[in-house]
């Protein structure tokens, strides 16, 4: 025999569905926030900052100074929706760019090896572009380039490279807006993009880098 639902039952029922309904609503709302505040990576982008599998991608040729002056800006910036953004644009490109070498950090927090390049050797420090390079243990290129670089390149205990070298680097774009402006200055950097201050399309990168080549 079937159960006979009083009407205060039959009401329960009800307020219980519209109970229901209105939780899976805040749910939905609520899921942005959750998605950027469970991004997996380690450090900002870190997935796309370590991509390998662009290295079988022909390089196009690109200079410092273009880079600088022409290279368009992405919409990324360092908030929290942007944690585990994919490649997109001219990030899913690979470029080959000689430039003067001017200072390799090798201690920075995330592992990667940070190099400021310059269209000249005289250039002034802060109109410079960096390439990465991941740690060895992500991609067997990264332990190549690391070598290449430290057979071609001399650098002190800070960094700096007394004498210019002239490289010939690949890598795929990348546009590092963790270093971008606020929201009145989205033009320039946070001013803690290294040397590489001069404009916000300095944050245009190569990274990661595949290769360290004679120019």
């Amino acid at each position: 025999m079937s159960p006979t639902l009083t009407t205060g039952s039959r009401r329960d029922c009800k307020h219980r569905r519209t109970d229901w309904a209105a939780g899976i609503g805040a749910l939905l709302l609520l899921m942005p926030a959750l998605t950027y505040g469970q991004c997996p990576d380690p450090h900002y982008r870190w997935s796309a900052k370590t991509d390998g599998t662009l290295a079988s991608i022909p390089a196009v040729r690109a200079y410092v100074t273009s880079i600088l002056r022409r290279w368009s800006l992405l919409d990324f910036t360092g908030e929290a929706k942007y944690e585990c953004a994919k490649r997109e644009g001219r990030e899913l490109r690979v470029y080959s760019v000689r430039a003067w070498v001017r200072r390799v950090k090798t201690g920075e927090a995330d592992g990667d090896w940070h190099i400021e390049l310059t269209a000249r050797r005289d250039s002034p420090t802060d109109s410079c572009i960096v390439v990465e390079i991941p740690p060895p243990e992500l991609n067997g290129n990264y332990a190549l380039a690391r070598q290449a670089l430290q057979e071609r390149v001399t650098w002190n205990s800070t960094g700096d490279v007394q004498e210019p070298v002239r490289v010939r680097v690949i890598g795929a774009a990348f546009f590092d807006g963790q270093h971008r402006g606020g929201p009145t200055r989205r033009d320039q950097t946070d001013g803690a993009h290294g040397r590489c201050n001069s404009s916000a399309r300095a944050l245009w990168e190569l990274r990661p880098v595949y290769w360290v080549l004679e120019p």
